[in-house]
Parts: structure tokens; C-alpha cells; sequence
């Protein structure tokens, strides 16, 4: 196993030329968060994501005498997003941490992250970036959604550098508890 980072991955050449899996694994089937309001959360991945709703589950008499939780399944792009009341009603990011993890990334292009950051800033929902990635072609935007969850938009496109900061020293890193917001739903 190597630490290097490979002139390949500087160019983002692997991160797209994916290998065969060794155990048949094909990728990530869906990814969820925890969230306190499926219903409001769900308007989020709508209109500052732009999710499609799937699928919703927990609501009728049948799933709560099963003790099924309420949640939403949504496609982000390609993405499978699930969003859920957790039953325990606990399970919910820490919102005052200033680690990056876990976090949710979702991938665009150069021209859609500026595109992206501008919705961001409409919607009225704080970011940190573009940032650029030491090491990598990657640059991203960093935000939350209503219940703090970790979120990122990010491209493996080049940026124009006069639209981005670099990440860590002088620079700094993303300040999370920064980004908390009290987004409000359109009508």
C-alpha cells in the first residue's frame, strides 16, 4: 500500500477509472442521515439540492404498528439519498464538532460547484468555499443541512483559481458550527 499521491490521482484519473471489486461489491447503494423532520428536511434535499423524492415509508398505520421509522428516499443526481427520524430519536450529528466526518459529498462539474455555491447563497444557507484540495484536482463547497449533517458539493474539474481558496494553513479549514442555518422552506 502506498501514501504517495500518484500523478494519476493529481489528474483525476483513478477516481473515475474504477477497478473490478474483488468480492462483487458494485458501490454504494444509498446513504442516509438522520435527520428530526423527515417532511422539512425532505423540502431541503428538494429545493437546495435538488433531489427527486423515490420513496417515503413510516407515516401509515400499518408502518408505525411495525414500529417502521419515518423516511424519505431521494435521488440527488445519482445518488440514493435516504433521510430518517432515527427511533431512538438520538442518533443526530454532533453540531458542535469541527470535524469534517462523517460528511455526504456529491459530485458536479467545475461550472456547476460556481452554479452551486450561488444557489447556495440564494437559498440563504451559509458555505465555506470553493475550496481547493492539496494533492488533488478536486475543489469543493462545504455546507449543513438543517440538522447539521456534513455536506459537500465537489468537482475533479479545474476551478479558475480566482474563484478559489486552498484548504489549511493561512488559509484555514472549514469552520463547521459556522455553517448552522435555520433554512426555511418555499412554499
Amino acid at each position: 500500500m502506498t501514501t504517495e499521491i500518484s500523478k494519476a490521482f493529481l489528474d483525476h484519473g483513478i477516481r473515475f477509472d474504477i477497478p473490478k471489486n474483488a468480492v462483487g461489491i458494485t458501490g454504494v447503494d444509498h446513504v442516509g442521515m438522520a435527520v428530526h423532520d423527515p417532511l422539512k428536511s425532505g423540502k431541503f434535499v428538494e429545493q437546495v439540492l435538488g433531489g427527486t423524492e423515490v420513496y417515503r415509508a413510516g407515516w401509515d398505520a400499518e408502518d408505525i404498528k411495525l414500529g417502521r421509522p419515518q423516511h424519505i428516499f431521494y435521488h440527488v443526481g445519482t445518488t440514493l439519498l435516504e433521510i430518517a427520524k432515527p427511533k431512538d430519536d438520538k442518533s443526530y450529528p454532533d453540531t458542535t464538532t469541527l470535524e469534517p466526518q462523517p460528511h455526504f459529498a456529491f459530485g458536479t462539474t467545475a461550472e456547476g460547484l460556481l452554479k452551486f455555491a450561488d444557489h447556495l447563497k440564494a437559498q440563504g444557507v451559509p458555505f465555506d468555499g470553493p475550496r481547493s484540495h492539496r494533492g488533488m484536482s478536486a475543489c469543493s463547497v462545504y455546507f449543513r443541512d438543517l440538522d447539521g449533517n456534513n455536506l459537500e458539493v465537489t468537482t475533479w474539474e479545474k476551478v479558475p483559481e480566482d474563484k478559489v481558496t486552498p484548504m489549511g494553513g493561512p488559509f484555514g479549514f472549514p469552520v463547521w458550527p459556522e455553517l448552522l442555518h435555520n433554512w426555511t422552506p418555499r412554499d
